[in-house]
Order: structure tokens, then C-alpha cells, then sequence
């Protein structure tokens, strides 16, 4: 949060729980290296994971520059160290700028037919961030943001118009990536819908769904009958409203 926002308005809590999702993926990560380790060691391995030490993991560019050289990393908005990768108002929407090395920065100003404008290295292009900036402020009003992302695609520079999250959802690439699964019906739900799967795909094989979430409450006579108790002791907690 406190990377996050402007310098005028800061701190700003992040748009969704990445910290718990990332936690969740490393965690998987290294169940996966521990159980390769124990293939190629014969030897098992207790996995211990906190959420802080995947929080300062997420922030390793930043956590690098400050135990370098003390310098606390400040909020910057849509304003990158490069001009060059950073987001921009179109004459309609928002457009991404991702020309962050010096070969798509020099595509970029190639493009936009400012060949002196291209810099032959990243403290260059730092010291003259502020000029850039405008110049490209200037020039991208000229366009909608749709309009911009077939110019600068066309031109091999990366570059995209910031997309709301239902109109990534309809995006074909999105339909063609496999990442959500469509579920019919389920107990207790009208009509089908869709849930996330994964964020990769395999050959062969591969992460899938095979049943639907059940109820709230559907599988408690089971894992109560785990622990130990038996039918009646389940009906006598039902009664007093235990479960």
C-alpha cells in the first residue's frame, strides 16, 4: 500500500488480494520443488510459508533498491521510471505504453516519427523522463486508445488499452487461454456459470474441475464421522444447532 496511489494520495490498498492469491501459488510452488527434492533426494521436507515473507517476495525490485541503497521506494501512479512504459489518456480510454528496454523505446519513437527523441541508454532516458512524458502526453491525445493499440501492435511495439475486467473476460484471447471452466448446474444454483481454473495448460493432461462446489454444510456428517463421532452424536448436534 504504501508503493501504491500518487504522492498526493497514498497509501491505496491494491485492487484485489494479490498477497493471498500469490501465497496460495507459492505455496503450491514449493510443495511441487519439495516433492521433486525428495525424487531426486529420498529425503521428505516440512514446507514452512508465511504470508509477510510473500508479500516482500512480490516487492523484489523494490526490497532490492533498499537494502542497496536505502532508498525507500515512493508512489508514482501510471508514472513509470521510463516514459516510455507508462500509461497515457487517449483522445478516448487509456493506453499502456510497454516499450520498457532500449530497442522497444527506439520502435517507439521510430513509429511516431521522433527518431531524435530515442535514447541510447536507460540514464538518458531517466534524464529526460519529464520531456518525454509530455511529448508523448501531447501526441496520444491525438488517437482513441483502440486506435493506438492496432497502431503500436502493428509497429512491434507492446502496447494496449486498458481494458475494464468484463471487457477482458469477452476478449477472444481470454476465450481461447482455457483459464475458466464452465459448470452447467450445481446443487443449490440456477443455471450454469464459470469458475477460474489455472493460469497455465499442459500438452497433455493437465489442471481441470471435475465437480461442481457443493453446498454449504454438504460434506460435515463426513468429516465429523472422520473425527470419530458416530450417527447419533451427529443427529444430537444437528438438534442443538452445533452444525
Amino acid at each position: 500500500m504504501a508503493t501504491t496511489g500518487t504522492e498526493d494520495v497514498n497509501p491505496i490498498k491494491f485492487g484485489s488480494p494479490a498477497v493471498d492469491y500469490a501465497t496460495g501459488t507459492m505455496g503450491a510452488f514449493a510443495l511441487a520443488s519439495a516433492l521433486f527434492q525428495r525424487e531426486r533426494t529420498g529425503r521428505g521436507q516440512r514446507i514452512d510459508l508465511a504470508m509477510l515473507d510473500v508479500a516482500m517476495i512480490l516487492m523484489s525490485s523494490h526490497l532490492t533498491g533498499y537494502l542497496r541503497n536505502g532508498a525507500a521506494p515512493k508512489p508514482s501512479g501510471n508514472r513509470h521510471l521510463h516514459a516510455t512504459n507508462s500509461c497515457y489518456p487517449a483522445k478516448e480510454g487509456l493506453v499502456m505504453l510497454g516499450a520498457s528496454n532500449l530497442r522497444q523505446q527506439r520502435r517507439l519513437w521510430q513509429a511516431l516519427e521522433r527518431p531524435d527523441m530515442a535514447k541510447r541508454d536507460n540514464e538518458e532516458r531517466e534524464r529526460d523522463r519529464d520531456r518525454e512524458a509530455a511529448i508523448l502526453t501531447d501526441i496520444l491525445k491525438t488517437r482513441t486508445a483502440d486506435e493506438w493499440e492496432v497502431f503500436f501492435q502493428a509497429h512491434h511495439v507492446p502496447a494496449a488499452r486498458v481494458r475494464s475486467l468484463a471487457e477482458a473476460v469477452r476478449d477472444p484471447q481470454f476465450a481461447t487461454r482455457g483459464v475458466t471452466h464452465h459448470h452447467g448446474s450445481a446443487p443449490g444454483i440456477e443455471g450454469g456459470f464459470d469458475v477460474p481454473l489455472a493460469a497455465f495448460k499442459f500438452a497433455h493432461g493437465g489442471p481441470s474441475i471435475e465437480t461442481p462446489p457443493p453446498e454449504l454444510g454438504a460434506d460435515t456428517d463426513q468429516v465429523l464421522a472422520e473425527y470419530g463421532y458416530d450417527p447419533d452424536q451427529i443427529v444430537a448436534f444437528r438438534k442443538a444447532r452445533v452444525v
